[in-house]
């Protein structure tokens, strides 16, 4: 009896062990969870972020190309006197009628000239050469 007394001693110390593991286990599973359901959280506020930041984009490239459109009325050169006669670009942001969007009139001095070039060029002139510092 006293043979089996020990062992049964032994085999509740044993339970008892494994039920303490059992709870800090557990304990760290209720931790995971709760860093797992911020980290989604977080990815959530990230995307909605996103999509703010590209709603701002969309909106400033629609007010640059009205800036672009008002700002082709400006003629530089001798030509400024017979460019007030002509219709304002149209508001699809494309070029007056006969220009293209890379030409620069002829007496404009060169940085003047390059600084037209960039400024007319079509999509986003941030992505040339130039901006890869930025």
């Amino acid at each position: 009896l006293k043979s089996m007394i020990e062992e049964i001693q032994h085999n509740s110390t044993l339970m008892q062990n494994i039920a303490r593991v059992s709870r800090e286990q557990a304990s760290s599973i209720d931790e995971v969870n709760v860093a797992v359901r911020q980290m989604d959280e977080m990815t959530q506020h990230n995307a909605s972020l996103v999509e703010e930041t590209n709603a701002a984009i969309a909106q400033t490239d629609r007010q640059v190309d009205e800036l672009d459109r008002i700002v082709d009325m400006f003629v530089l050169g001798p030509d400024a006197k017979s460019a007030s006669a002509k219709a304002p670009a149209p508001a699809s942001g494309q070029p007056a009628s006969g220009s293209s969007p890379d030409e620069v009139p002829a007496a404009a001095s060169p940085a003047t000239a390059q600084a037209a070039k960039t400024y007319l060029s079509e999509g986003n002139a941030a992505v040339d050469a130039d901006w890869d510092e930025f």
